[in-house]
């Protein structure tokens, strides 16, 4: 490889691991040469493990090393915009996990710092490559369900709750629970299939039932403090007005009594989508319902084949972005475009009422 984008991982956690480090060695152009964490015998496990040259413990350290080109930063959430914008002041790209920050404040400022050093700012929002995303955000467009109507997006986890008692269940180092977590990636998706309409107004219901008493535990997150905090939600429920009128609901849990699930609708004036693996199966999981001189039809779409894992197409893309040849799947607008939404939504259930936009 001559001339590769030389990539720092800032983060040796789950994410870091299975994500960030084998999608950016299955990328012929680029190559992971330093990996950081405050654990240094995660990061030494994760360097030796995957062939990295060097190590750090600091992040101060890392985003100072002239031989790396861009970062990506897999820290918990109070860290992204500190460790985001300090590294864009030093020149260098910055591929963010989800949320964007903590606060719209927080990300505002990331934005505004990438673009007045003139660094690319990615966000990581890996379920826009999906093929029935694409799918369906490419039908929506071309018109083939009319004027969008109604939306609905719906993750259950019957255990999911990441890394009890870390970050992850920690509002001062999280920010927020399942909502920051996999809403925002349920939220994301919707919108981004509608061609992300603009949102007039937002109501936001969110529940803590199952973690403080410990249930519902899932397996993802590297560490687990079993009689550390719980102050997160579990369960959120969002309702967003679109300003052309159409509706959107995303309801999301960590921890359910019931059947893990997935599913997302999408419906207009003349047809709708319904995409329910759970339901219609993994091998054909999406419908679209129309009419036909007013007789109901059921059609199963065929999904475009995928010629790699869709998550691998967010690393794909920010590398080829840096190198003139592409563009980021989600930039930094967009991720402050759904912290703003998020953040509403947040405000709403404290508040007990609709927030105007």
């Amino acid at each position: 490889m001559s001339n590769p984008t030389r990539i720092g991982i800032i983060g040796a956690g789950a994410i870091a691991m299975y994500g960030h480090i084998p999608g950016f060695k299955r990328h012929s152009d680029a190559q992971v040469v330093a990996v950081c964490d405050t654990n240094s015998a995660r990061a030494n496990a994760l360097a030796t493990s995957h062939g990295i040259p060097t190590v750090y413990t600091n992040w101060r350290d890392i985003i100072a090393d002239p031989a790396i080109d861009a970062v990506t930063v897999a820290l918990p959430n109070a860290l992204h915009a500190e460790v985001s914008i300090a590294a864009l002041n030093a020149g260098k790209h910055v591929l963010c996990e989800k949320p964007l920050a903590m606060t719209v404040a927080q990300g505002e400022e990331m934005v505004a710092t990438a673009h007045r050093q003139g660094r690319v700012l990615a966000i990581n929002m890996s379920n826009r490559p999906r093929g029935e995303v694409q799918y369906m955000r490419a039908k929506v467009a071309e018109g083939r369900i009319g004027t969008v109507s109604y939306a609905t997006g719906r993750i259950i986890r019957r255990a999911g709750i990441p890394g009890f008692g870390s970050w992850f269940t920690r509002k001062e180092l999280s920010g927020g629970g399942a909502l920051l977590d996999i809403g925002v990636h349920m939220l994301d998706m919707v919108l981004y299939i509608l061609g992300n309409p603009a949102v007039s107004a937002v109501r936001g219901e969110v529940q803590a039932v199952h973690g403080p008493q410990r249930r519902g535990l899932g397996g993802w997150g590297s560490d687990r403090v079993m009689d550390g905090t719980f102050d997160v939600d579990d369960l959120a429920s969002l309702h967003l007005r679109l300003a052309d009128g159409g509706l959107v609901t995303i309801e999301v849990t960590w921890a359910f009594y019931g059947q893990d699930e997935e599913r997302i609708q999408v419906v207009g004036n003349q047809g709708g989508f319904d995409f329910f693996p759970t339901f219609y199966g993994e091998e054909k999981p999406l419908r679209f319902y129309s009419d036909d001189n007013g007789s109901p039809i059921e059609t199963i779409p065929t999904l475009p084949s995928l010629a790699e894992p869709a998550y691998d197409v967010v690393y794909r893309r920010f590398v080829d972005t840096l190198r003139g040849t592409g563009s980021v799947v989600a930039s930094g607008d967009d991720g402050l475009a759904i912290l703003r939404l998020l953040e509403a939504t947040y405000r709403s259930a404290a508040e007990k009422r609709e927030i105007t936009l």
